[in-house]
Order: C-alpha cells, then sequence, then structure tokens
C-alpha cells in the first residue's frame, strides 16, 4: 500500500474530520467551515482555531438523559409554551428549523433538526435542501421532511432496543413556521405551493397516516435555531445551556489531558 508523503498529508484536525461527530452547539461553525477544506484561507484559518479555544472553554458541557423528565432542561422549556405544554411528558421528539436563502452562491437555505428522547440529543443532523425554497415558509416545509426521514429512523432503532412490537404513533414534530405546519396538515395545494417537489409531501403522508403531530413552538424557544445560523452570544449561550448540561465530574482531568495534548504538539517534555 503506498503512503502519502508526509509534505502531502492532510492534518485532519485542521480540515474539520475530528469535528464530523460534532457537539450540537459547533455544527453550524463546522458546517460551514467544511466548505473551505479544499483551499483554506487565513480567514478560515482564524475561524478554526476560534472553534477549537471555544471547545477548550466549553469542554465541561454535555449530553444528559433523565429518568424524571421533570428535570429536564428540554421538557422544563416545553412546559412554558402553552403551544407545546402537553409534551412535557413525551419521551421522544424533534425540533426542526430553517434559514432561508442564507447561501449567497446558490439561494439554499440551511436546515438542521434535533432527535431528542429522555431529555437528551440523540441525533441531529445540519443539512441544505438542494431545492432552492422560494420563500421560508417552505425552507421550513422542506427540512421537516428530512426530520420526519431522521426521526423515523431513529424510532425504528429505539422500537428494536426497546421490543416494542408496535411502532410509534403520534410523534410530535416541533417547528416554528405555522406556514410550514399548515402545508404538512393539508393536502390542499395553492399557486404558492403546487411547485413543491412531491417527495417533500413526505410530511403530508406522515401526518394523514398518523405517525407524526405537528406542533408550534415561539422562534425564541426553537432549539434547533442553534444549527441554522450564527446565532450571537446570548442567544447561543442560551440555546446551549438548555441543550447540553453541565458536566462537573472528570473537569479537571479533561483540562489536564489538553494542556497534556498542548504541550506534546509544542515537543516540550510530557
Amino acid at each position: 500500500m503506498l503512503s502519502t508523503p508526509p509534505s502531502k498529508r492532510i492534518d485532519k484536525s485542521a480540515d474539520g474530520w475530528d469535528l464530523a461527530l460534532t457537539r450540537v452547539d459547533i455544527s453550524h461553525a463546522v458546517n460551514k467551515m467544511a466548505k473551505y477544506t479544499r483551499r483554506p484561507g487565513k480567514n478560515h484559518f482564524m475561524a478554526l482555531v476560534h472553534v477549537l479555544r471555544y471547545l477548550r472553554d466549553n469542554s465541561h458541557v454535555g449530553i444528559t438523559f433523565y429518568s424524571d423528565l421533570e428535570r429536564s432542561p428540554i421538557h422544563n422549556l416545553l412546559l412554558k409554551s402553552a403551544s407545546t405544554a402537553e409534551l412535557g411528558k413525551e419521551m421522544f421528539f424533534t425540533f426542526s428549523d430553517s434559514s432561508w436563502n442564507d447561501d449567497v452562491v446558490t439561494g439554499r437555505s440551511t436546515g438542521c433538526y434535533l432527535i431528542v428522547y429522555m431529555g437528551g440529543i440523540v441525533d441531529h443532523s445540519l443539512n441544505m435542501p438542494s431545492p432552492v425554497a422560494l420563500s421560508s415558509a417552505e425552507a421550513e416545509y422542506n427540512e421537516a421532511c428530512l426530520a420526519c426521514m431522521g426521526t423515523n429512523h431513529m424510532s425504528m432503532l429505539l422500537d428494536e432496543i426497546e421490543g416494542n412490537e408496535q411502532p410509534r404513533q403520534q410523534i410530535p414534530l416541533i417547528l416554528d413556521s405555522k406556514s410550514a405546519i399548515a402545508m404538512g396538515n393539508s393536502f390542499r395545494d395553492t399557486k404558492h405551493t403546487r411547485h413543491i417537489l412531491r417527495r417533500f409531501h413526505y410530511v403530508r403522508e406522515e401526518v394523514d397516516s398518523g405517525r407524526f403531530r405537528l406542533f408550534w413552538i415561539k422562534t425564541d424557544d426553537e432549539l434547533a435555531d442553534i444549527g441554522t445560523k450564527q446565532t450571537p452570544g446570548p442567544r447561543h449561550t442560551l440555546l446551549t445551556n438548555t441543550i447540553l448540561v453541565r458536566v462537573s465530574d472528570g473537569l479537571k482531568s479533561i483540562k489536564a489531558a489538553f494542556a497534556k495534548l498542548v504541550k506534546y504538539k509544542r515537543g516540550d517534555s510530557v
């Protein structure tokens, strides 16, 4: 087997490979930086260093699953809103959100969904659906289709693990667009929706079959918003503190391991 010459090898930590299976709070940054792995410039390396510095300073957060859902920050968030209060005892549900026309080159929209089980994120995805959405509602609806597909896959896996003979029904799908919810709940096409590709009407089929239920939540409480745009500092902190929780155990050992790694990279004695 031929080996790559050392001078031609790519530093995986510099092109995002080590961050591919990433934390939710940096998913948007990693997704955008991944576009410039082939010919990165100085600004891209500065952005990478910024993300790595953020991880260093926030290595104490992680995902927690709760046997008592009343202790879950995500469930407490749902209980605050009248539109989602009935989901306070739901074990399995999905947040879905999308920006609109944020890619200045292609006009595509960045979407994100978060799948929650027992108060913790078990799967998430950040993507850019190929059709160019003509409205923000259409962008939200397109992402809801991908969220349905991802949730169905996770649901089948959980049913197999838990030994459920009957598949889950009435899975909540939470969006912050009432127009997208209206499109998903109705089979009626209008002049504003008849151009949408048929594959994205998978949402309608799943709602009609009773597999999913669509719920509205205000944008301030939409957790999937963390993956659709570069959120301001206070907003990012709020979302991160809801999705992830502080893990105090082992914090000192994590920082010590990081310091040891830095010394190793510099060539210092460890």
